[in-house]
C-alpha cells in the first residue's frame, strides 16, 4: 500500500473539504483521510493500494467542478515539508485520529474489488465510478431550486451548480 498526497486549489470553504473528502472514499484504504486546509489550499494525506494513474483519473473524474486543479504525488522520504510539528503530526499520522482536527474514519473492508488482470485499468475506474455513483445523491432540480429560494445561488456547490447546469441543458 502506497501513501499519497493529494494537493487541491480553488475557491473553497472548510464544508467544501469535508465534501470533497468524501468523494475520495471510494479509493482510500488507509484507516483515516486526513487534510490540512487554508484558504485556497488542501492538502489531503491517505494511503491506496490502487496504481498512482488510476488514482489520478478517478480524482479527475469525479472533480465535479469542486476545484481548479490538483497534484497527486506519492509521500515517501523523498518529500520535504515545512510546517509546524503538530500539523505533521496530525497530516502524517494515519494511524491515529488527532484531537481538534477533521478525520474521516473510513470503511475499507466495504470496497472489496478483484482483477484478473492487473493492467485493466478500465475495470478500476469504471468500479469505482460506479462504487461512487452509488453513494452520490443527486439533488433533484426542486431541491436545487428550493436551495436557492431560501438561501441565494452562491449557496450551491459546484456539484449542485453542475447538476442544475445539466437539468438546464435537457
Amino acid at each position: 500500500m502506497k501513501k499519497y498526497l493529494l494537493t487541491v486549489f480553488g475557491n473553497f470553504e472548510l464544508e467544501n473539504c469535508e465534501e470533497i473528502a468524501h468523494c475520495l472514499e471510494p479509493i482510500i484504504d488507509s484507516t483515516h483521510l486526513k487534510f490540512q486546509y487554508r484558504s485556497g489550499v488542501i492538502i489531503f494525506h491517505f494511503e491506496s493500494e490502487i496504481q498512482m494513474a488510476d488514482i489520478h483519473e478517478f480524482v479527475e473524474l469525479t472533480s465535479y467542478d469542486m476545484y481548479d486543479s490538483f497534484i497527486l504525488t506519492e509521500y515517501n522520504d523523498n518529500v520535504s515539508v515545512f510546517m509546524t510539528d503538530d500539523m505533521k503530526q496530525h497530516l502524517f499520522d494515519l494511524e491515529t485520529e488527532t484531537e481538534g482536527a477533521i478525520t474521516f474514519d473510513l470503511l475499507p473492508e466495504n470496497r472489496t474489488w478483484t482483477f484478473d488482470d492487473e493492467d485493466d485499468e478500465d475495470d478500476i475506474v469504471t468500479a469505482l465510478m460506479n462504487q461512487v455513483k452509488k453513494n452520490l445523491q443527486v439533488p433533484t432540480m426542486d431541491q436545487l431550486l428550493d436551495k436557492i429560494n431560501e438561501h441565494g445561488v452562491e449557496s450551491l456547490t459546484p456539484y449542485e451548480k453542475a447538476t442544475l447546469d445539466n437539468y438546464s441543458q435537457k
